[in-house]
């Protein structure tokens, strides 16, 4: 979901959001990059706050070893991408990102959802 279609979301249901500054999660962004990463930019923002969310989100739910153990490629991609400096990747840099990314989009699918939340 975008930044937008969750503003449209809650607005139809008459919400507003808790703060206007919050961060929405821009998986579809980060999704959409996957599919070819080779052939589109890198959404710097998206990745970097997926990146985060996914390392969270395993601790919080005691999945850690679902993500790639990361090391110097990931530590170095990470302050590359953290300023602005993705192009500079190396093939090592790109290929750790892209596993540490992918499993944490399996992870995130893997979750459950509540259908009908009790209010």
């Amino acid at each position: 979901m975008t930044v937008r279609q969750a503003r449209a979301y809650a607005s139809r249901r008459g919400r507003q959001p808790a703060t206007s500054g919050a961060n929405v999660l821009e998986l579809v962004r980060v999704q959409h990059w996957l599919e070819h990463p080779a052939r589109r930019k890198v959404p710097q923002g998206a990745v970097l706050e997926a990146w985060n969310f996914f390392e969270d989100l395993a601790r919080g739910l005691d999945a850690v070893h679902r993500l790639p153990q990361q090391g110097a490629a990931h530590n170095s991609a990470y302050e590359k991408l953290f300023a602005g400096e993705s192009d500079a990747w190396t093939t090592g840099e790109q290929r750790a990102v892209l596993e540490l990314i992918t499993a944490g989009v399996a992870l995130w699918n893997a979750c459950p959802v509540l259908v009908k939340p009790a209010r």
